[in-house]
């Protein structure tokens, strides 16, 4: 005998949020979701603003977006009868997330003392691969703590010292960037694919804000696909709005490792895991472009994230130009921010000049 799912009974008293969609209208809502979407009713169509957030995904799936003023991240099952969207406001990551760096700058710090004290003289005589590789070993704890130091000047920041939009080709942009990745994903043994089905796009964004988005959801791309894996990036366009798409052929995330991924459970506090403080800063730059993140993966399946960000057209009479990489400093922006998942080799002085 078959048992039907009655979602009254489960959520009726759930202090957050719940909804039953199937066939484009609400089923069912719990007295929280009706607070939050006063207009709404079963039997009534599903919110427009919900609609829009959810646009695509297929569930199971974690999206991350703005409702009723407010940002939100919404967890999409399929019980059999429609879709349950579970709602959770989305907590400040300034306190976990500045704790998570200070055990990941600890730790890199020792790692690189550690590789100099190998370079020391007084160490004792070692043959010329060794140091090769001390030398990479240190280098790679180089990079590594410039991109937490980056990651704590991301936080200290204000959304409006953060966001400096100009105009941008993101095809151009994410074409170049792409050809980036490839080369040192070939480097690592991994396998990445840049598609577009247009050759210019042309809108307004912040670059940096957009490789530090891409770069991120990328690095957890490269730990999911693993050693001779596959990921890739994707540019599409859609009524309005470019679809950036990172992929991998992991093993996908159950249900309850999707909900970390957007501040539904405890994070991590290992960096080699992927899912905490970069989604957070992936789901900040995306909401100052006023964009939305959706998260999907099924076991077996590998993970897709899809940034969707409304085109809009640059103002005034500012020159377009398709971008090029900013190397502040001369340390490469690919290299830094996945320095935490990059092999030793490409850190070797060689590889680096």
């Amino acid at each position: 005998m078959t048992t039907r799912f009655l979602p009254g009974a489960l959520f009726d008293g759930f202090p957050e949020p719940v909804l039953l969609l199937a066939g484009g209208q609400v089923a069912y809502e719990n007295p929280a979701a009706a607070a939050l979407f006063p207009g709404a009713r079963a039997g009534d169509p599903v919110p427009e603003e919900l609609e829009r957030l959810l646009a695509g995904a297929v569930p199971p799936a974690v999206v991350s977006g703005e409702l009723g003023g407010r940002s939100w991240t919404v967890a999409l099952q399929d019980p059999g009868e429609g879709v349950l969207a579970v709602l959770r406001p989305l907590e400040s990551v300034s306190g976990s997330g500045l704790e998570r760096l200070t055990v990941q700058l600890r730790r890199e710090t020792a790692g690189l003392a550690a590789a100099l004290q190998r370079l020391d003289p007084a160490e004792g005589p070692a043959d010329g691969e060794r140091l090769r590789r001390y030398l990479a070993a240190a280098n790679q704890g180089l990079y590594r703590l410039l991109r937490l130091a980056d990651h704590l000047e991301f936080l200290e920041l204000t959304d409006r010292q953060l966001y400096q939009p100009g105009p941008l080709d993101l095809a151009g942009f994410c074409r170049e960037l792409g050809a980036q990745v490839e080369s040192v994903c070939r480097s690592a043994g991994l396998g990445f694919t840049y598609e577009s089905e247009v050759e210019s796009l042309l809108t307004t964004g912040d670059e940096r804000l957009l490789r530090r988005l891409l770069l991120s959801l990328i690095s957890n791309a490269m730990k999911a696909a693993g050693k001779g894996g596959r990921l890739g990036l994707r540019l599409t366009r859609t009524r309005g709005r470019a679809l950036l798409t990172v992929w991998d052929s992991g093993g996908g995330l159950q249900e309850s490792d999707l909900s970390r991924l957007f501040g539904g459970g405890p994070k991590s506090l290992d960096p080699r895991e992927g899912l905490g403080l970069g989604l957070d800063a992936v789901r900040r730059a995306a909401r100052l472009h006023g964009g939305v993140v959706m998260v999907e993966g099924r076991p077996e399946e590998g993970l897709r994230c899809v940034v969707s960000l409304p085109i809009r057209a640059p103002e005034g009479e500012s020159t377009l130009r398709t971008p090029r990489a900013d190397y502040s400093g001369g340390f490469s922006p690919v290299l830094v921010e996945l320095s935490d998942v990059l092999p030793l080799e490409l850190f070797l002085p060689e590889e680096l000049m």
